[in-house]
């Protein structure tokens, strides 16, 4: 009679234990992987948008850096932690598309993040003029 008892407690205790598991794994990972690297990038801020669906926005910027000589501008894309409209980094960031001045931009890489809605791995901390 104590076996099925013993068999239940299995059955729900189990996938509990592989959870937690889980869920540890990815903390570390997040927290291992947060701030990666560190630096600024110069250029023009040339696009800022809203993408993503309904339950996952996020702020979506691309900036132009140019190479030197007659090369082509490499397009490096960015997003913010706070998105909100009211958040000094992203007035800053409207500020400096509309003007089309070059600006330095110091960023955060965070890689591997397995829950993240924006697909750039690099977040931009401050906006220099």
């Amino acid at each position: 009679m104590a076996q099925p008892r013993k068999l239940k407690w299995l059955l729900v205790l189990v996938p509990v234990v592989l959870m937690m598991v889980f869920g540890s794994y990815e903390g570390l990972r997040v927290w291992w992987y947060r701030a990666y690297s560190k630096g600024s990038r110069t250029g023009v801020v040339r696009k800022i948008s809203v993408r993503g669906p309904p339950y996952c926005k996020y702020l979506a910027g691309e900036m132009s850096l140019q190479a030197a000589g007659l090369a082509a501008p490499e397009v490096w894309e960015f997003s913010v932690d706070d998105d909100a409209d009211t958040n000094p980094l992203v007035v800053a960031l409207h500020a400096a598309e509309k003007d089309g001045t070059r600006v330095t931009l110091d960023y955060r890489q965070d890689l591997h993040s397995l829950f993240r809605c924006t697909p750039s791995e690099y977040f931009v901390t401050k906006v220099e003029k």
